[in-house]
């Protein structure tokens, strides 16, 4: 059975939005990067690992060490502490991450994580159509990499597409507006801010881009989908 992991990075939890962040969790495997502990903490919760180089933990409590496994890894190093809790989960036969991004915070962090999406080992898990997305308490962001995505109970919600390739082929279907092979060359922003008003709807590029959805309310619906 493959695995599904849920990853919180380090960021700004909002008291008002911890119950949000739980729903998320179901079944997965969860996992504290470095500073994303300070979730588990205000949920009263015990985090399957703790990935990083616990920079920004004080210290980690016993009763987390009697049961969550704790990866540390040195703080001079290449890569960011969720880049490295990214590549740990890939090394396992997973169906679903989700990296949780409770908060812009700096830019190039916040720019360095989404550009994780696009890293050659990633896209080459979701050319076998396993899902790696990122999540914030509003927002959604995935690649499509000459695919489609459907989505289901998201009527109301916003969406854009960015392209990333130099060009991109988009159709819409069950949008405000439908879009029927519509070239979009890198550096346009025709494609920003539909709006889903079908129950199910259908996104399909040719090229590659990156999708960014908005979450109409505090309830998260189904997740994007790749067929």
């Amino acid at each position: 059975m493959r695995k599904r992991f849920l990853l919180f990075l380090n960021g700004e939890y909002e008291d008002r939005d911890i119950q949000f962040y739980k729903s998320l969790i179901g079944n997965k495997i969860t996992v504290a990067v470095d500073g994303g502990y300070e979730f588990f903490k205000k949920a009263e919760l015990m985090p399957d690992y703790i990935i990083g180089d616990l920079d920004s933990l004080d210290t980690i409590p016993e009763e987390i060490q009697d049961e969550t496994a704790v990866f540390e890894f040195p703080k001079d190093k290449d890569l960011t502490d969720g880049h490295i809790a990214l590549d740990f989960c890939m090394k396992e036969n997973f169906e679903l991450i989700e990296i949780l991004m409770p908060n812009v915070g700096e830019p190039d962090h916040f720019i360095g994580n989404i550009m994780l999406l696009f890293n050659k080992e990633v896209k080459k898990k979701i050319r076998e159509k396993r899902m790696v997305s990122i999540l914030s308490r509003h927002h959604e962001y995935c690649i499509i990499d000459n695919g489609k995505l459907e989505l289901f109970d998201r009527a109301g919600e916003k969406f854009s597409i960015i392209p990333i390739s130099k060009s991109i082929m988009l159709n819409c279907e069950g949008t405000e507006y439908d879009v029927k092979g519509i070239k979009i060359d890198l550096g346009e922003s025709r494609a920003l801010r539909n709006k889903i008003v079908s129950n199910e709807a259908l996104i399909k590029v040719s090229g590659e881009a990156l999708f960014i959805g908005k979450f109409k309310d505090s309830n998260k619906k189904e997740p994007v989908e790749f067929i």
